[in-house]
């Protein structure tokens, strides 16, 4: 069984999730440079985990698995070539 795609990836505008919510980090109220975990099979209505530049992790249900797999695909789809690269970035962006 392979590992899956998980890629920890700085969002360059805030985050909008259901309902136009911006997601904000609990502890400290940043909104901007959040780190976004996606997961390219993960298509579940769970919480999306979110990282702050402060290094506060947490489960925000306003984004659900599906909307990170999803926006994935959409970059592995416009560049097929950072496909080939996806251990590199991993290794550079984090797995998990």
């Amino acid at each position: 069984m392979s590992e899956p795609v998980v890629l920890r990836w700085q969002m360059p505008a805030p985050i909008r999730g259901a309902g136009g919510r911006v997601a904000a980090c609990p502890e400290c109220g940043l909104m901007v440079r959040l780190i976004l975990a996606m997961d390219l099979d993960d298509h579940s209505d769970e919480p999306s985990y979110l990282t702050c530049p402060g290094g506060h992790t947490w489960p925000e249900a306003a984004i659900p698995r599906r909307l990170g797999a999803l926006l994935l695909a959409e970059i592995l789809e416009s560049d097929p070539g950072l496909y080939g690269r996806l251990d590199e970035l991993r290794e550079i962006y984090g797995n998990g």
